[in-house]
């Protein structure tokens, strides 16, 4: 599928926004940017947001004051434990294709509320039993590696939706093979408030 042409900024440059952006947040010198009413009536009726976020949809973690980012900046799509199912993918599709978004992020999290239940063997029944099958990959991945398992396995969840989002077939794929499309694995830490990119 086609991607828009017009002069915006590439996914590497994105990444450099955002990394200033949580710069900003960990040391307590936010902007606070795109708020004023400017802002809102600029976006009424369209959106141009830079990047796509997926994050987890636990309460200590919103990626836009995260990045000390505003209204419009950001097409965050959260669900617990950051899983991908086809709604998501599809949630992701749309910020690609119709909003242009050439950078994904795939953000999880320390002390991971859903990581934390399927690891300690909770009885995750109903809807909440969809989440389980991915995290525990990721849990089985970790096993023996130094460092707190929970917070290792919320690692590899991000390392692994961030795989499957770059194999989607057929739109994301091939977006990601001509380098039109960008997919970042990252780790929110709640104590220091520092997110890091896992991949580079």
């Amino acid at each position: 599928m086609p991607m828009e042409t017009q002069k915006r900024p590439t996914a590497d440059e994105i990444l450099e926004i955002l990394q200033e952006g949580n710069a900003r947040f960990r040391c307590c010198a936010l902007e606070h940017p795109n708020l004023c009413q400017e802002s809102r009536d600029k976006l009424n009726y369209s959106q141009e947001p830079m990047a796509t976020v997926l994050c987890c949809s636990d309460s200590r973690v919103p990626p836009v004051h995260i990045f000390d980012l505003g209204l419009g900046d950001l097409f965050v799509v959260r669900v617990a434990g950051n899983i991908v199912n086809d709604q998501i993918m599809g949630s992701i599709e749309y910020a690609i294709c119709h909003l242009h978004t050439p950078l994904v992020i795939v953000m999880s999290h320390s002390n991971c509320g859903a990581v934390t239940a399927v690891a300690k063997g909770t009885n995750l029944g109903g809807h909440m039993a969809s989440l389980v099958p991915a995290i525990q990959t990721a849990l089985k991945t970790v096993e023996g590696m130094e460092g707190g398992r929970v917070d290792n396995a919320a690692q590899q969840v991000a390392l692994l939706m961030a795989d499957l989002i770059r194999e989607s077939e057929p739109i994301i794929s091939d977006l990601v093979l001509e380098g039109k499309v960008k997919v970042v694995p990252a780790y929110y830490d709640l104590t220091t408030g520092k997110v890091e990119f896992l991949e580079l």
